[in-house]
């Protein structure tokens, strides 16, 4: 490929059967097959020269036998501070985790979709040839499934609390959620400035901005309490869209988990809160399920723990999914929320990513928010029962 070409639809373009023939022989296991033909769609992302993920598919040719072959591409560009090693949301990262080799022999029952390749171009672009994974169970997910990945992920985290130890690689995200939280506070300005917005008034009805604001002042008090809890490696953003069951050949299930950008280390229980609350968020679990939700799905991850032989205090693992969950998803990225909810030429974006216009999305969010705060007096009970 011409690594002088400037765009990603040129690049993509110039995608031949040279480039393409070995990725497809080692996604169908044949080193035989030709390709007939193939065709590409985009699948997400692609907002200027961010990361962005395609499906390549087509047909091949083995003597007299033809086949389908599908495989996924994800492109990474770095762009402002997501270039650096250490930013919490590093370019490289997920491209890094693959040829380390980590990726090839997670514990527990969770796994990572085959990579074919890591290509990295002269414009520092980042290609991820990957295996194009299926659900073997149809959707909706029965909240039964939901407490088995959470079983899987138990037994990921708890290996590295008991006989694995944690890697040092310079990749790896450390403080994520702190990154994350403290990445929004100058929004906190402009957003204190515009409580009597329409929209704003909506998301924040009655005293939920003095909460909202309560909570951010009392930030660290929690993420403290996150940094004294047992850490072990995480995955960071496990919830439904980045999730596959697939049925091994024992008839049991495995959990793949695709999307290893995030990946770094983080406190014990904190894996279970994309788990939980953003598959409510985003509408693949009913806000009327999610406290049988919680219950299943915590349930289902002290199991994993006891799996691999941790023996710790269930306690911790409440707090680290109570303390996380309180600041999460009401401060992440919130300067981007407060920008969509601001400009109404953005509105067009939101009815595009939910589905919905952004007064039902503000609407949603509001009845997740007693979530939310609920959560926050556990963690700060908790916080005092432990400390």
């Amino acid at each position: 490929m011409d690594e002088k070409l400037e765009t990603p639809t040129a690049q993509l373009a110039a995608i031949d059967q040279a480039t393409l023939t070995p990725l497809v022989q080692s996604a169908l296991n044949n080193e035989t097959v030709e390709l007939m033909d193939w065709d590409y769609e985009q699948l997400h992302g692609g907002a200027g020269m961010g990361n962005a993920v395609y499906r390549f598919t087509g047909q091949g040719r083995d003597g007299e036998q033809r086949m389908s072959w599908s495989l996924i591409l994800k492109t990474a560009y770095p762009e402002g501070d997501n270039a650096h090693i250490s930013a919490w949301n590093y370019y490289k990262r997920e491209a890094d985790a693959y040829q380390s080799g980590w990726l090839d022999d997670l514990p527990g029952g969770l796994a990572a979709p085959r990579c074919f390749d890591v290509i990295e171009h002269q414009d520092r672009s980042c290609w991820i040839w990957l295996e194009d994974v299926a659900d073997d169970i149809s959707s909706p997910w029965p909240l039964e499934h939901y407490g088995l990945v959470a079983r899987h992920l138990g037994q990921f985290n708890g290996a590295y609390l008991v006989d694995r130890p944690l890697p040092s690689w310079p990749w790896l995200s450390s403080g994520w959620l702190r990154h994350v939280i403290e990445n929004s506070a100058s929004a906190m300005p402009l957003l204190r400035d515009s409580l009597d917005h329409a929209l704003i008034r909506r998301w924040m009805p009655g005293d939920a901005s003095d909460r909202y604001f309560r909570l951010w002042e009392e930030r660290g008090v929690y993420l403290d309490a996150l940094d004294r809890l047992p850490h072990t490696l995480c995955h960071f953003d496990i919830f439904r869209r980045n999730l596959f069951a697939r049925r091994t050949a024992d008839g049991n299930h495995r959990t793949v988990a695709i999307d290893w950008a995030f990946a770094g280390r983080g406190a014990l229980g904190e894996e279970l809160v994309p788990l939980i609350l953003a598959s409510v968020m985003f509408y693949e679990v009913g806000l009327d399920k999610a406290q049988a939700l919680e219950e299943i799905a915590f349930e289902g991850y002290l199991k994993g723990l006891r799996d691999v032989g941790w023996q710790g205090d269930p306690r911790q693992v409440r707090l680290g999914y109570a303390a996380a969950a309180s600041l999460r998803y009401k401060f992440n990225d919130a300067g981007r929320w407060l920008t969509l909810v601001l400009d109404e030429n953005l509105h067009p974006m939101i009815l595009q990513m939910w589905g919905m216009p952004i007064e039902n999305v503000i609407d949603h969010t509001v009845q997740i928010a007693s979530l939310f705060d609920r959560l926050a007096e556990e963690a700060r009970e908790l916080i005092d029962t432990l400390a």
